[in-house]
């Protein structure tokens, strides 16, 4: 699937939303969503397949750093390649705004996400232990 990718708008805040709350146990509120789009140091992407918000990925970058906050795609819709694209696009987005480090965190059980910040040259450098509950550890990515 090759999705159309967009920054998102505020229009595309109840969308990212209903995203959010059928992919991440713990989703956004909107005003976290809505800053993601107005703040200058903080950029949203959203993806489009067949016309319909299909996921999202969003970050916040201060000078040459960025940590990513979400990535979220339908679950109908993983695995065909949106995720992928959403992240490459938030790389080449930050890269020519002069960001040279990424971080991002991710759950130790989460090894779709993990394979793919693998692919993309993130490294892990560090651990959260029970960041996300009891026995869900943080993993701490990095990607010079």
């Amino acid at each position: 699937m090759n999705p159309d990718i967009k920054e998102a708008k505020l229009t595309d805040v109840d969308a990212i939303m209903a995203i959010e709350k059928t992919g991440i146990s713990h989703p956004w509120d909107k005003e976290s969503i809505e800053s993601l789009i107005n703040d200058d140091n903080k950029i949203a992407l959203v993806a489009f397949a067949d016309g319909e918000a299909a996921g999202y990925i969003g970050a916040s970058y201060v000078l040459d750093e960025a940590e990513i906050g979400n990535v979220c795609v339908k679950p109908e819709l993983r695995g065909k390649g949106i995720g992928s694209a959403l992240l490459k696009a938030l790389i080449d987005t930050l890269e020519a705004k002069g960001v040279e480090n990424i971080f991002l965190e991710v759950e130790d059980t989460n090894e779709p996400a993990i394979s793919l910040y693998g692919k993309y040259g993130f490294m892990k450098y560090n651990m959260r232990k029970d960041y996300y509950g009891p026995c869900r550890d943080a993993l701490l990515f990095k990607r010079p």
